[in-house]
């Protein structure tokens, strides 16, 4: 990933009056809720890094993209589980701008709630239709694809309280087919090999250390 998405970034905090302001909310309503260790603002930050990068290759609308990147995951502030995260963060994206005192046209919103909606894509047996949705949904799972994808995935385990068995088994069922544009599957090829050696490692390391009558990753 070049240096200089994050001077993209900046470009578009500055050059964005709305999206500086979704940005500015969200970051705060995540920062105080600490509880929430890998479906943070730093996971969220790394999604909008991960959406320029994938955006703006495809052509995607970035006034679409960047607001709903960056909350993706509000579901998880109002109470939501794994699963639901995605529909309940759609659901109450309108009730989280009013708290915000943020005013966006009424088209706008919705293809940002259709973005939230189906972020987690294949994973969830979900179809992002539009490409601003498939963007979103890639730039989040591109998370999961390299050293800092396989700690965030463990993060996120750990959030769930999977056990390791679980964890191994979900490192190694990871597939870029889900991925849903040309340049997330470019960028998960990049990353995917270390994720993979790294769960068989984990499983093979674990078998020795697991208790007697413990189940084997």
């Amino acid at each position: 990933m070049s240096p200089d998405i994050r001077q993209k970034l900046a470009d578009y905090l500055a050059n964005d009056a709305e999206f500086k302001q979704i940005y500015d909310y969200t970051r705060r309503r995540f920062e105080a809720v600490p509880e929430l260790t890998a479906h943070n603002w730093e996971h969220a930050y790394r999604d909008v890094i991960n959406s320029i990068a994938i955006g703006e290759a495809e052509g995607a609308d970035m006034s679409i993209v960047l607001p709903a990147m960056v909350t993706h995951d509000i579901g998880f502030l109002y109470g939501a589980t794994g699963k639901t995260h995605g529909a309940l963060g759609a659901e109450k994206l309108a009730q989280f701008l009013q708290e915000g005192d943020i005013k966006l046209k009424p088209n706008k919103q919705s293809q940002i709630e259709a973005c939230i909606l189906t972020h987690k894509g294949s994973m969830h047996s979900e179809a992002p239709e539009s490409l601003e949705a498939k963007v979103v949904s890639d730039a989040d799972f591109l998370e999961k694809f390299g050293p800092v994808g396989v700690y965030q995935s463990i993060r996120t385990y750990t959030e769930f309280n999977y056990d390791v068995h679980r964890v191994v088994r979900n490192l190694l069922a990871m597939k870029d087919w889900q991925l849903q544009t040309k340049t997330g599957h470019q960028l998960a090829e990049e990353r995917k090999q270390f994720s993979t050696e790294f769960a068989q490692a984990l499983q093979q390391s674990y078998q020795v250390y697991a208790a007697e009558g413990t189940e084997t990753a």
